[in-house]
């Protein structure tokens, strides 16, 4: 019997943000081991770019609506000439579309939930998690969601994000093998003169950063609260936030009154946030919801200490003060306690994120890879 599959991966995400990373991360082993990949996403899009610069298969849906009929049937005429079709759906509306498909070309397909939020929608919710051949949990956190909101146990499968860990998988990841790494003396110093250059950050501060969306359960509110905080104590520090996303101007108004101009910076969308990362004391993640936060083994693998919150399934990756330190949600000085621990105490961060990175083999693609063949044969 054959054991390979023809996997259709669907994103109708209009950017590239670390969804659509992992997306690629998946293709990429999957096409290591045999197996056929195609990207569907929206036409032009980054994600488009992105998968055929690694030279992935791509096709288009309008992805016109949540329950578009164009795009579905368009997906089921698509994955029913594979010769073993397995739909993937990576957020939720790409559910609805695997749902529609699935049910008119007799296909199997999963659903991939990659956030903490409580599950609504109704009979839109029951469609898209009931129905599918297994929903993917990035978290044990997201798994009970799920199975709160009525999803049968046996139809959540906990798969955690990946990262390349070691050279053949950077290969199969179409990167360079010091992408995500510890970097010399002389990279570090070069990346923070590149960005002080850029965005006029003190070369010779500490330098405390976050990569996320700016959308609110990342809760950069909080951040700032914490910085404004650390900053009273240690005022040479400066914080350095890249992203994108709605929250941008409210948030460039909010540095503005509390003063913090010159002290926080909004960088905007980081297309590569490797070199943000390697030019970094600390490393932040403020959210009040969060999955899992690949970004945080992306910051492990380069070598930075790690302060977080305790939201979803942050603690399955950084556990406190093991292999970073972290604070409850929405607890600016608990956060801020934390970042001051570790900037007054470089011989405490050094071992932490020496633990971080040790931990990494445990989120390997390989890894990654095994677990949604599993996944997929059962399903079909």
């Amino acid at each position: 019997m054959e054991k390979y599959w023809d996997v259709f991966h669907i994103d109708g995400e209009r950017g590239l943000r670390g969804g659509e990373r992992q997306l690629l991360y998946l293709a990429a082993a999957l096409r290591a081991g045999g197996h056929r990949n195609t990207v569907v996403c929206r036409r032009g899009a980054p994600l488009e770019t992105e998968a055929r610069r690694r030279g992935l298969a791509t096709e288009h849906l309008p992805f016109l609506m949540e329950w578009d009929p164009w795009s579905a049937g368009r997906l089921a005429r698509l994955a029913g000439r594979a010769r073993r079709p397995v739909l993937h759906a990576h957020t939720a509306h790409a559910a609805a579309l695997a749902c529609a498909a699935g049910a008119w070309g007799g296909l199997p397909w999963v659903a991939h939930r990659r956030v903490d939020f409580d599950l609504g929608g109704g009979l839109s919710r029951r469609l898209k998690y009931d129905r599918a051949g297994r929903v993917v949990a990035v978290s044990r956190a997201i798994g009970a969601v799920l199975e709160r909101a009525g999803v049968a146990p046996d139809r959540v499968a906990v798969v955690p994000d990946a990262l390349p860990v070691n050279a053949q998988e950077c290969a199969w990841a179409g990167i360079p093998e010091d992408m995500f790494a510890p970097p010399s003396a002389e990279e570090r110093a070069r990346l923070r003169r590149d960005l002080e250059a850029r965005f006029g950050v003190a070369g010779d501060a500490a330098w405390v950063g976050n990569a996320a969306a700016l959308v609110p359960h990342k809760d950069h509110d909080n951040l700032l609260a914490a910085a404004y905080l650390v900053l009273q104590k240690r005022p040479q520090a400066r914080f350095i936030i890249a992203g994108e996303g709605p929250e941008a101007p409210r948030l460039l108004a909010q540095i503005k009154r509390m003063d913090l101009a010159g002290k926080a910076f909004l960088l905007g969308q980081v297309a590569d946030p490797a070199p943000l990362l390697k030019s970094l004391d600390i490393f932040v993640l403020s959210s009040w919801g969060e999955g899992m936060g690949s970004v945080l083994l992306e910051a492990a693998a380069c070598g930075v200490p790690i302060a977080a919150t305790t939201a979803g399934g942050i603690p399955e990756i950084v556990a406190d003060n093991i292999s970073g330190l972290l604070a409850p949600p929405r607890d600016p000085e608990a956060l801020a306690d934390a970042i001051l621990r570790l900037l007054d105490d470089p011989g405490l961060a050094r071992r932490l994120a020496a633990r971080a990175r040790a931990d990494l083999p445990n989120f390997g693609l390989g890894r990654l890879a095994r677990q949604m063949e599993e996944i997929y044969a059962a399903i079909a």
